[in-house]
């Protein structure tokens, strides 16, 4: 079956801006140029129970805060590595004890990190996305911090033998984030996979919860949204303004019969 073209309708001269923003875009303006298409957006947001070994991974750990109880200072930090966000609702995250938690409501963006602490962060500088309070310690020697689906799938999980290999309150961050990482990594004092964290929280302690920092992102690129590729066709459009135009532009059928492009 033959694939439907799209077509570019209605050029006219309007404000800037997208229309009809939702499960498809059907509009950009830009420059005084309004283009119309129906394409798709960008893919729908997934669930817990979509995800496959090291979708979300876990991306640094300080266990051993100095300046604060480690009650009121333990974090971790997960990355969504899919090209799609990520409705967290429903992910398990235990160590191989009696520590556990399930996320209720938080979304993580394609590409996004997710901070989870104990605390609201305050005394430390940094705003968590998720509050888990007592429900799980990150002990100064050995432990784990595993992700599961809620079918007790692994997604994926850190195991160290020691909270602060680099010195109480440097945060543990990972080395390399690829597409090689082993669903279960180590901590530093049983493998290479963590580096020490340089960026200066407050209290004298150190980590990037939120961010990448010492953490080398070799994941592949996230593909351009529907908004970009109507961008491009406008500028295409654009560039041939004073001309007759009976072609496609960027997979979008243009047909004229004006110069000022009113299309038909």
């Amino acid at each position: 079956m033959r694939r439907p073209t799209p077509y570019l309708t209605n050029v006219g001269l309007t404000n800037v801006g997208l229309t009809n923003v939702g499960p498809t875009i059907t509009g950009l303006t830009i420059a005084g140029l309004l283009l119309t298409a129906s394409m798709p957006a960008m893919a729908a947001t997934i669930t817990v129970a979509d995800l496959a070994p090291n979708d979300l991974v876990v991306t640094e750990y300080l266990a051993n805060p100095i300046g604060i109880s480690d009650t009121s200072g333990e974090y971790f930090e997960v990355y969504n590595t899919t090209l799609n966000d990520i409705d967290l609702a429903g992910l398990v995250v235990r160590d191989d004890g009696s520590n556990a938690f399930t996320v209720t409501a938080l979304v993580v963006t394609a590409g996004g990190f997710a901070v989870f602490a104990n605390s609201d962060g305050a005394a430390l500088g940094l705003t968590p996305s998720y509050v888990y309070g007592g429900a799980m310690s990150l002990t100064n020697g050995d432990d784990e911090i595993g992700l599961y689906r809620p079918d007790d799938a692994l997604i994926n999980k850190v195991v160290y033998s020691d909270g602060d290999s680099f010195g109480a309150g440097v945060a543990h961050e990972l080395d390399v984030l690829s597409a090689s990482l082993p669903s279960v990594t180590a901590g530093p004092a049983a493998g290479s996979n963590f580096v020490a964290a340089t960026a200066m929280l407050n209290l004298g302690n150190f980590g990037s919860p939120g961010a990448a920092g010492n953490t080398l992102l070799a994941a592949p690129a996230v593909p351009l949204p529907a908004g970009v590729w109507l961008l491009s066709s406008a500028l295409a459009v654009l560039a041939w303004r004073r001309k007759r135009i009976n072609g496609v532009i960027n997979g979008v059928r243009v047909k004229t019969s004006r110069a000022d492009l009113r299309v038909t």
